[in-house]
């Protein structure tokens, strides 16, 4: 019995060997990738959207093919006068909202000059009008002529561009932010929106119900623009952020184009993005990922982790939002001026448990989880502050007793008296992975022979606003002590592999301190050295997978540390 497959054999454009690979890029054309209807050079076309929609423009004119262009603005290739149209909303607004929408936030009036600017065309008349009819007066002829247009033309070819953009209170989406190019930006007149595949299908659908009212019988022609986002006004990498602008696009446009026969789209962006045949990151048939290629995106990958989202760290995260969660409840509710502060991790959290079992009053205790300190979730003043933890809104209230006893000290002039222990530019569960990063990207060649000098390297470069944390808090007046992370990674076997580079890490620690006269306890060493049944002081955290909690101690090895230390702050 014959196999059947769903592929029919003798379509070549439906494989990516024979429609692609095979392909010369940059020589060849790709076959099959006419539109679903018939665009003669004798039929008018008219274009908008983003910039490579003038492109288009300019290609279509040098090429003979018959053009409308607006004789309203004459410094840009477009069929209409608007310039860049990076959304369909900004193309409907003028169709379908009032002259005072538009123009309530949108119309800038420049004192300096006594001219008027339109936010909404900037690029019309870069010079401004004499007065505020001027400008509405110019807007309705740029209605009149693109009604005009369309009218006459027999093909819409519209480029789509981006998902950001700024809207005033109004839902008036503007070409680019306000204060820019003209007039000012107040963020209780503008926010960012970025529109989702809903909202973008919506519009789209909305803009070409308004467009065929003008001229019913007018065909379309949809692309997506290959051009990169230069700037991104979201949280996410650029990077990011293009990719999943492009994505909602030619998913919307996909889709918009199924079941019409009126609508075709035309592939410019991945004639633009599919890899060319010498890109590393593919083998030959610009299909299969190569070697190189898998190793650059695990290079990225590694790098972003930066040791903080494997299963283990994540478990340590876990272990440290619930001290973070016991140190919120507890409060700071110590008097003014108490001589003891406590700054820093979850380890300090459990710390400050073990100095309150003992009766000591104290300042402080956790108040970023580690990950706070090592991925620089804070701002460093130039007042008594310090720093500013910006991990939460609940650091920030840890933070500030803290700020206040220490100021309260330092105004009755007791210094001499207060006590700082911090474990900040610790953090060894991030940091030391972080170390191995860097030395991977920076001296490679040293992997095999890491020494002190690679360490302090590593804090210059990466540990220096931590240290100036430290380092400020001792120029205070205060006596400032150090206290390494425990040494409970060399005892469980998912863990034992870093132990050795976790302890030279807190030797490297000790070394730097100590040059820069700061007190350091080394809390793993000694530990080391003293107790001879170590796994008794170990957590009894077991996760949900069966590994172990080697990061933190149990609460024994807290009450030892607090024991060791209040010895020695006595004496």
């Amino acid at each position: 019995m014959a196999l059947v497959l769903p592929y029919d054999s003798s379509r070549d454009e439906i494989f990516w060997r024979t429609a692609v690979a095979n392909i010369r890029t940059g020589f060849d054309t790709f076959n099959m990738l006419t539109p679903k209807f018939d665009i003669e050079r004798h039929h008018r076309i008219s274009s908008a959207g983003s910039c490579f929609a003038q492109h288009i423009g300019n290609w279509l004119m040098q090429n003979g093919y018959c053009y409308n262009r607006s004789l309203l603005n004459r410094d840009e290739v477009s069929s209409f006068a608007f310039g860049n149209i990076y959304t369909p909303r900004s193309l409907l607004q003028w169709f379908v909202c009032s002259d005072d929408e538009l123009s309530e936030h949108s119309v800038h009036f420049e004192v300096e000059s006594c001219r008027y600017y339109d936010l909404l065309l900037p690029r019309a008349a870069e010079a401004g009008y004499q007065s505020r009819d001027e400008l509405l007066a110019f807007r309705k002829l740029v209605m009149e002529e693109t009604r005009a247009q369309l009218a006459q033309s027999e093909c819409f070819i519209f480029t789509l561009g981006l998902i950001e953009a700024w809207a005033d209170g109004n839902d008036i989406c503007y070409p680019s932010c306000p204060g820019v190019k003209f007039g000012e930006y107040d963020p209780e007149k503008y926010q960012l929106k970025v529109f989702n595949y809903q909202e973008i299908f919506s519009d789209l659908s909305e803009l070409f119900k308004q467009i065929k009212s003008v001229n019913p019988d007018i065909r379309f022609v949809l692309t997506v623009s290959p051009v990169p986002l230069t700037a991104t006004a979201t949280d996410n990498h650029i990077l990011v952020a293009n990719g999943y602008s492009k994505s909602v696009l030619r998913a919307v446009a996909g889709a918009f184009c199924q079941g019409r026969n009126d609508v075709s789209y035309f592939p410019s962006f991945e004639l633009i993005t599919t890899p060319l045949p010498e890109d590393f990151r593919y083998l030959d048939n610009r299909r299969t990922v190569s070697e190189k290629g898998v190793g650059y995106v695990m290079r990225h990958w590694a790098a972003s982790l930066n040791g903080k989202q494997t299963p283990e760290a994540s478990h340590i995260e876990a272990a440290c939002d619930d001290e973070m969660l016991d140190a919120i409840k507890k409060g700071t509710s110590s008097d003014l001026g108490t001589p003891l502060t406590l700054i820093g991790d979850s380890h300090f959290g459990k710390l400050a448990k073990s100095f309150a079992r003992l009766g000591q009053s104290f300042c402080g205790g956790m108040v970023m989880n580690g990950s706070g300190f090592a991925q620089h979730k804070f701002m460093l003043t130039t007042d008594a502050d310090v720093m500013v933890p910006l991990e939460s809104v609940e650091s920030r209230r840890l933070w500030q007793p803290i700020v206040n006893n220490l100021d309260s000290l330092c105004k009755v002039q007791r210094q001499s008296e207060s006590w700082v222990l911090t474990n900040i530019g610790l953090q060894t569960h991030q940091t030391v992975s972080g170390f191995i990063q860097w030395m991977s990207s920076e001296r490679s060649e040293r992997l095999n022979q890491i020494d002190i000098e690679d360490y302090v390297e590593f804090f210059d470069a990466n540990m220096r606003d931590q240290m100036t944390i430290v380092f400020r808090l001792k120029e205070q007046g205060h006596r400032v002590m150090v206290i390494s992370d425990p040494p409970f990674w060399q005892y469980f076997e998912e863990s034992k592999e870093m132990a050795p580079l976790v302890m030279a890490y807190m030797d490297a620690m000790e070394y730097v301190w100590q040059q820069m006269g700061v007190e350091f306890f080394h809390a793993a060493r000694i530990f080391n050295q003293e107790i001879s049944d170590p796994i008794h002081y170990a957590s009894t955290l077991v996760y949900a997978d069966g590994s172990r909690d080697y990061f933190h101690g149990g609460d024994s090895y807290y009450d030892w540390l607090a024991e060791k230390l209040l010895s020695l702050l006595e004496s």
